[in-house]
């Protein structure tokens, strides 16, 4: 039987709104610090809330300009620059690969204001709609990878399925490093998407409560290197965690809603611990989408609560989005990110706003505080309209 390759995350970097650089991007969310404020660039005066997730950094406005640096070419620069330092790896070593260095890149909108731009100048004014899908081969030539190159644009779920992609990718021996990863700016396109949805949050959005009443858009990015874990260790990589599994699937059931059952969510969670070859019950954490509206986190506790049935064990769940918001494609790598440092620290993060636990929520499921915990594997979860649901699990790392 052919041995499958372990995965190793070597290298990360995080551009996120409540702290720049993975180490300030953890120590806010440990500290339980919110990235939510008012917005700046663009009007919210129409829109259901003027709250979102907002970098405070020196970025261009949400607009995309025929030349020059795009917001969310900016994010992702300030994320793979972080990367690349951290994992040892610089352009040229990345390129030293070869062929063998390839992209596995999630967004759900990328530059797609530039579409908005054009409609609103004159469709006879040349420069945008041409650098809508720029964003790829600009990633390509910052990080040097020469080989193959994937987007996934699975909505909201498209950087949890871009890693669980790379997962493959280096476990099947397709590639010897995978520069993996997220993004998504503040849009008009999404801020009027969701607005016309009315599942903005006309305050700071409360993930698994009962008083939820809906989202605050985020922008961020988080990018990693996956590899190969022998080689991880012969080049003297600092190994983060053990990627172990992947699971993704559609319920099938609505464009914007998911199925209430839980079924695509449960389908891909068992897929990603039957790859790991692992129980449920040696899961002792799960980062939950947990959008803060009313619909998703009700269908997403069933699904655990499902999962865990015949184990007598409970996990901890948590989400990011009262931190940073909901950044669209790019809340999965973001998520991911504090979880694989939370892993590491052995910590739990907290739900800040939670005040009221959803009734189905299990006694000790959910916590409004960061606290210690021992923990050996994790999943983390995505899920998305379309049907789009991913699943990855992931271990403490261990020689």
């Amino acid at each position: 039987m052919e041995t499958r390759r372990r995965v190793a995350v070597t290298g990360m970097g995080v551009a996120a709104n409540n702290g720049m650089g993975k180490d300030a991007f953890y120590a806010a969310c440990a500290g339980g610090v919110s990235g939510i404020r008012r917005c700046t660039v663009f009007s919210a005066d129409k829109l259901m809330s003027p709250f979102f997730g907002e970098i405070p950094a020196d970025l261009p406005d949400c607009r995309v300009v025929p030349t020059g640096e795009t917001r969310v070419k900016a994010i992702m620069r300030l994320a793979l620059d972080e990367m690349m330092r951290d994992s040892g790896l610089d352009r040229a070593a990345i390129e030293g690969y070869g062929d063998g260095a390839w992209i596995c890149f999630g967004t759900l909108l990328a530059n797609a204001d530039g579409i908005m731009e054009y409609a609103e100048r004159g469709c006879g004014v040349g420069g945008y709609l041409e650098h809508v899908n720029d964003y790829l081969p600009w990633l390509r030539g910052h990080c040097g990878a020469q080989g193959g190159a994937w987007v996934n644009s699975a909505a909201c779920a498209a950087s949890t399925t871009a890693a669980g992609m790379a997962f493959d990718f280096i476990r099947d021996g397709l590639c010897d490093i995978c520069v993996v990863g997220g993004a998504d700016s503040l849009t008009k396109s999404a801020a009027y998407g969701f607005h016309s949805l009315r599942s903005l949050s006309v305050g700071t959005c409360n993930p698994y409560d009962e008083n939820r009443d809906g989202i605050n858009i985020g922008e961020g990015a988080a990018f990693f290197i996956f590899e190969d874990m022998e080689s991880a260790k012969a080049r003297g990589a600092r190994v983060y965690a053990e990627i172990t599994g992947c699971g993704l699937a559609n319920d099938a059931y609505h464009a914007t809603s998911p199925d209430p059952n839980g079924n695509g969510l449960l389908f891909a969670m068992e897929a990603a611990l039957r790859e790991s070859e692992v129980s449920p019950a040696r899961v002792q954490h799960i980062n939950g989408h947990g959008t803060g509206t009313p619909v998703n986190d009700k269908m997403e506790i069933g699904a655990i609560n499902r999962l865990f049935a015949d184990t007598g064990s409970v996990p901890t769940v948590t989400s990011t989005k009262a931190l940073i918001g909901h950044c669209m494609g790019g809340s999965g790598a973001l998520e991911l990110a504090a979880e694989i440092l939370a892993l590491e620290k052995q910590a739990y993060l907290p739900l800040p706003n939670l005040k009221n636990p959803i009734e189905s929520a299990k006694e000790g499921m959910l916590s409004s505080k960061s606290r210690e915990r021992e923990a050996e594997y994790v999943l983390s979860n995505s899920l998305a309209f379309a049907g789009n649901v991913a699943s990855v699990a992931f271990r403490r790392y261990r020689e």
